[in-house]
């Protein structure tokens, strides 16, 4: 028989634990309402305390507003807020808190005890709640602000507590959710602590680059590049790592819209895509960005957590957001950012921690590079012979794979490459050494510039610039060169001629097998048209070269410009060297090659004279 019913309403009890489901996936998001509340309340210190990854406590203590016994007891009922009084308030949220479900859903899956005044009243109020049972009250001595403690997270609901990481991991991700808030509120002190350990103690900065200082180091922060435009109503500002600068994870894309910390996949690709071409694949940079505009242009209520937003206008703001970076990381020049400190053991640093005249350079005698070496760390090493006098070493070694290496490979915050940019040209040429750097002596140390990688950088700006006027400039040739192709290869090679004249070869079939070379890329001068050409071919895939997609272009443009650009092995001539890096220096994005290797590394002056002792 059926029943008559078979739709209930859920007791309130349920209903909040429910609700938690949705706002407390972890300690992580239970602290960041907690925080985001005690900074809504116009905190100007913050403390917070974990124990086991915040599973067994997290307790937040502010100077704050606070709240009357009244509004204390009303904090813990489900959908009670201070931040909005009608639907029309939830088109311009201003507030980080707003939906009135935090404070309830927390306590209906804790322990939570919660000590709250007004600085104006005489004593404060006292609420202990547990499990979502109605609480219990009593007055209690307090200074002015709020402090909740949050016990035995999820001990009333064990399926979802043994979804809970390790404490070790629970923690990590509360304290990078607590350095996030940190940066975008950096007027305000911040204080962490695990398990009776100090994380960090942040006291209230005067800018986003000091506490971005304070969170991440000296070294990390000295390396980043300041950006602020405005376009409309939407101004987009923050600090960008230096192109030589990468991460094998996307972590430190930090992004803020409104100061409340995101986690949006259209701001994170817009960031990304503005390292396009300067990093390698796989590498990402740090940033933090911060995205202001009218509240009635976004929507911060599409997530249970806050964590993503919704613009009404998303095109616009991720163009914005794309320029603003990517003309920062056209010109990264010295004096636009302070030196990185110095680093005393560059083999520890490369590990990871927390165009026009010389893309003219003439072709003949290249030479093809020797077999890449295996690789060995980079060491300036101090020579074992000293002074009697002074125990100084007499002399460093510097291995040429250790310079071909600490150039190929990605860089993090703490490598060799220097902040700061220089004028290349404007420097004293040293010479060259094996066959593939460029030694230069500044008033700071010695820089290495990868030849390859620098004509690389130099040649692909100007394929580019080319390309986008309307065509890459093409030079005929006197006397059209015939390319006989391996007759597996031939069929996709033949495909591919109208992306090859794209690119700038005057080509047409001539036989089964066989191609007719008319015209090269003017870049590239005639003698090396038909060799190059070859090459492109070569490293044409099995499906031709799939030109599809943003950036495609841009992918065959870096082969043609590595192909085509002067090679580690050739000994180049006075004036070729001073032709090579002033065209760098007129180049945009000259840091690093078109596959994102950086075009130069420094080492510094203090660095080597403390090795020498001085």
């Amino acid at each position: 028989m059926t029943p008559e019913r078979v739709i209930y309403i859920l007791p309130e009890q349920v209903a909040s634990q429910i609700a938690a489901g949705e706002v407390v996936e972890r300690p992580a998001s239970a602290l960041k309402e907690l925080v985001e509340n005690a900074i809504d309340a116009g905190a100007r210190t913050i403390e917070v305390e974990l124990a086991r990854g915040g599973g067994d406590l997290i307790a937040v203590r502010d100077d704050g507003c606070g709240m009357g016994p009244q509004d204390a007891i009303l904090a813990l009922r489900r959908h009670a807020t201070s931040k909005i009084r009608d639907a029309a308030d939830l088109n311009a949220i201003r507030t980080l808190g707003f939906r009135g479900e935090a404070l309830a859903a927390i306590a209906s899956v804790s322990r939570l005890q919660m000590r709250t005044r007004r600085s104006a009243d005489a004593e404060g109020m006292e609420i202990a709640a547990s499990g979502g049972e109605d609480p219990a009250t009593r007055s209690c001595g307090i200074a002015a602000g709020t402090s909740i403690e949050v016990r035995d997270l999820f001990f009333n609901t064990p399926a979802r507590l043994k979804f809970l990481k390790t404490p070790t991991t629970e923690q990590t991700a509360a304290a990078e959710m607590l350095q996030r808030l940190a940066l975008s509120n950096y007027r305000i002190a911040f204080r962490l602590t695990a398990d009776g350990r100090r994380l960090f103690d942040v006291p209230r900065a005067a800018s986003a680059l000091e506490r971005f200082r304070q969170l991440f180091g000296a070294k990390t922060a000295e390396r980043m590049l300041p950006f602020d435009v405005t376009s409309g109503a939407v101004r987009v500002w923050g600090l960008a790592a230096s192109s030589q600068d990468s991460y094998g994870t996307p972590r430190l894309v930090l992004t803020f819209v409104n100061g409340r910390a995101v986690r949006d996949r259209a701001l994170i690709r817009a960031v990304v895509q503005a390292y396009q071409t300067l990093l390698p694949r796989g590498r990402y940079p740090a940033t933090a960005l911060f995205v202001e505009m009218p509240p009635t242009e976004v929507d911060v209520n599409v997530h249970p957590m806050k964590s993503e937003v919704r613009f009404r206008n998303s095109g616009a703001v991720f163009a914005t957001v794309h320029h603003a970076i990517r003309s920062r990381l056209a010109d990264q020049t010295i004096e636009t950012i302070p030196v990185a400190a110095e680093v005393t053991d560059v083999a520890a640093a490369a590990v990871s921690t927390p165009v026009a005249a010389a893309a003219a350079l003439p072709d003949e005698g290249l030479a093809r590079p020797a077999e890449t070496a295996p690789y060995r760390p980079l060491r300036l090493v101090a020579d074992n012979t000293s002074s009697r006098a002074h125990q100084a070493p007499l002399g460093l070694s510097f291995t040429r794979g250790a310079a071909t290496n600490i150039l190929s490979r990605p860089h993090d915050e703490s490598s060799a490459a220097g902040a700061g940019i220089p004028h290349y040209s404007e420097l004293k040429v040293v010479g060259q050494i094996f066959t593939g750097f460029i030694a230069l002596e500044s008033e700071d140390g010695l820089i290495l510039v990868d030849q390859h990688a620098a004509h690389e950088r130099v040649t692909f700006e100007k394929l580019r610039a080319e390309l986008r006027a309307g065509s890459i400039k093409i030079q005929p040739m006197l006397t059209p060169a015939t390319i006989e192709l391996n007759p597996a290869r031939a069929a996709q090679a033949i495909a591919a001629l109208p992306e090859l004249r794209a690119m700038g070869f005057e080509v047409e079939q001539f036989g089964a097998t066989s191609i007719r070379l008319t015209g090269a890329p003017a870049v590239f001068g005639i003698e090396g048209g038909a060799r190059l050409l070859g090459e492109m071919i070569d490293a044409m895939g099995d499906n031709g070269f799939n030109l599809r997609g943003a950036g495609a272009f841009d992918d065959c443009l870096k082969t043609l410009a590595c192909h085509g650009s002067v090679r580690a092995g050739r000994t180049l001539r006075g004036p070729e060297i001073t032709e090579l890096l002033a065209a760098l220096d007129r180049t945009e994005f000259k840091t690093n090659c078109p596959h994102g290797r950086p075009t130069h590394i420094e080492f510094r002056r203090g660095t080597i004279e403390r090795m020498f002792r001085r």
